[in-house]
């Protein structure tokens, strides 16, 4: 029985391995269907109702840098562009993110701050950070706006 029993096992952890990898697949995948190219310089979320720009600004940018960037932003001919929360960053899946809109950076600032720290959000790690807002190094800017 300990041969079998120990082949059986390695069977079963290998099939749930395997349904595993192709889940995450099908989630990026249903992700990247849900965010759809405009055309004009925007992508619409069609599950969160937000529109983002279908790049980032593609050089390295300090918060504040980043905030007026973001306010400025004119894609789609709209207006009412801000820097997005860390749970609207968040909900970019990070393949997804990459397959439809442009992305240059590493980390991606977001709205909220505590004194002279402001929120980030790395894609890559999946993770959230506060920095200095004088920090420029490898953090981008990333519009957003309600769809509506």
């Amino acid at each position: 029985m300990g041969r079998n029993f120990s082949k059986w096992i390695g069977i079963v952890l290998m099939a749930a391995a395997t349904f595993c990898v192709s889940g995450l697949v099908m989630s990026g995948e249903a992700q990247a269907a849900r965010l759809v190219n405009n055309n004009d310089g925007t992508v619409t979320d069609t599950q969160t109702g937000l529109m983002w720009a279908d790049h980032d600004n593609g050089s390295n940018i300090n918060w504040s840098n980043a905030k007026n960037y973001c306010e400025g932003y004119n894609g789609g001919g709209k207006s009412g562009w801000r820097l997005p929360t860390l749970d609207e960053l968040r909900s970019l899946n990070s393949s997804a993110y990459g397959s439809v809109i442009k992305r240059t950076g590493f980390w991606f600032w977001a709205s909220e701050t505590k004194g002279s720290y402001a929120a980030s959000y790395g894609f890559g790690y999946g993770a959230r950070y506060w920095t200095h807002q004088s920090t420029n190094s490898d953090y981008r800017a990333l519009p957003v706006r309600s769809g509506k």
